[in-house]
């Protein structure tokens, strides 16, 4: 089969995928219509740690806790009773808090949980050092997207276990929906974030859908065309990057003008090699593609740029051509809009509005690139609007 027509056959696919979502009401999903969808702490450690609680709201008991530590694999002949699961922990030493902790009568299990961020210096060090410290038989799990590996500077050789959303997360909200049936509002919201988790795992085709997608592609030489249009695919994506960031500039270029990045910035202005590399992944992959633009306050600058997986704009500091710390950005613009949240990045700190997740793989924000206009200019007219009524310049 063409390539061209191995393509048309697969959008059917997806699309009827899609509509059998909308049919289903999986399309709508809070976390996402409010934009909390990646949020760490306050959507996914809250929501498990909450689940898991055996005293939490959901009312369960130690149902949801007892399937979670089976599909983990937990061998214990410990008694559950009294067993309490808390939400960023802090311990004492000045060691950090983690994430999600399960306390028992001897075991502690200590969870980092990772959805976008990086990994901190020394964090699972950090929290090895508490488990030893603790007096109990302690285990330390590292919960990623997809299971992968901590890096070397987090874990410094201590031992961990890895945990996925995309395989014991999903497994384990599964149980959980069919273990509530009797509390329907309760099932209803765990269905909700396994949703969730399906989205950002990139697990959202059904497996009837994923069966007849394996079967096109196992037909001919369907294969050999698809292994070509996964190689042209970045470029493909990128291009459309590219244009997306052309049409924001040419819209913004009335009031406001392109800026230089700051000496120390790690990003990369957009061009079309940088567009691509974005959807790349491995060693050639590169972060933090978009372009800074001078609103006419001194000591920051604007930026819009595709970050990980998202689509964000917000304000930089800027001192001596270098970037700056939060606390510097509060100092030049006292009072920012609210949508510009802190974001304490390993690469450079910013606060910034996420305006669409999983960029990466749902890309039909950047076919709109006039919504980011119009979001840009007002949160550019309220920052200068409030900087002048505090006596800015």
């Amino acid at each position: 089969m063409e390539p061209i027509e191995l393509l048309r056959q697969a959008g059917t696919l997806v699309r009827r995928n899609e509509e059998r979502q909308a049919a289903g009401g999986e399309a709508f999903n809070i976390f996402s219509i409010t934009k909390i969808e990646r949020a760490e702490v306050n959507t996914h450690s809250a929501m498990i740690a909450e689940l898991l609680n055996p005293r939490g709201s959901h009312g369960q008991g130690l149902t949801f806790l007892a399937l979670f530590l089976s599909v983990m694999g937990f061998e214990h002949d410990c008694s559950l009773v009294h067993a309490s699961v808390r939400k960023e922990e802090s311990f004492a030493g000045g060691r950090g808090r983690v994430d999600i902790v399960i306390h028992l009568k001897e075991h502690l299990i200590l969870i980092e949980n990772k959805v976008d961020a990086p990994d901190g210096k020394g964090q699972l060090k950090q929290y090895a050092d508490i488990g030893e410290a603790s007096g109990k038989t302690w285990h330390l799990w590292y919960l990623s997207k997809r299971g992968g590996d901590a890096s070397e500077r987090s874990h410094h050789g201590v031992r961990y276990q890895r945990m996925s959303y995309r395989e014991h997360i999903l497994d384990w909200l599964a149980l959980c929906v069919s273990n509530s049936s009797s509390t329907p509002a309760l099932q209803q919201a765990i269905v909700q974030y396994k949703n969730l988790v399906h989205k950002i795992t990139g697990t959202t085709m059904t497996h009837l859908s994923r069966a007849a997608m394996v079967d096109l592609l196992n037909t001919g030489d369907n294969l050999k065309a698809a292994e070509a249009i996964v190689a042209a695919l970045p470029f493909a994506k990128g291009a459309e990057l590219l244009r997306f960031f052309d049409a924001v500039e040419n819209g913004l270029s009335r009031l406001y003008t392109r800026a230089a990045a700051p000496n120390n910035f790690p990003g990369h202005d957009y061009t079309e090699s940088t567009c691509s590399k974005w959807f790349m992944v491995g060693k050639d992959k590169i972060e933090h593609v978009g372009l800074f633009l001078n609103i006419g306050i001194d000591g920051v600058l604007f930026r819009i740029e595709v970050a990980t997986e998202a689509l964000h704009y917000g304000v930089v500091s800027v001192r001596d051509g270098k970037t700056g710390s939060i606390d510097n950005i509060k100092e030049s613009v006292r009072h920012l809009p609210q949508n510009l949240l802190p974001r304490q990045w390993r690469s450079f700190k910013w606060q910034s509005c996420m305006f669409q997740d999983v960029v990466a793989t749902n890309m039909e924000c950047l076919q709109r690139p006039d919504q980011v206009v119009t979001e840009v200019l007002q949160t550019i007219e309220q920052i200068k609007s409030r900087h002048l009524s505090a006596g800015g310049r």
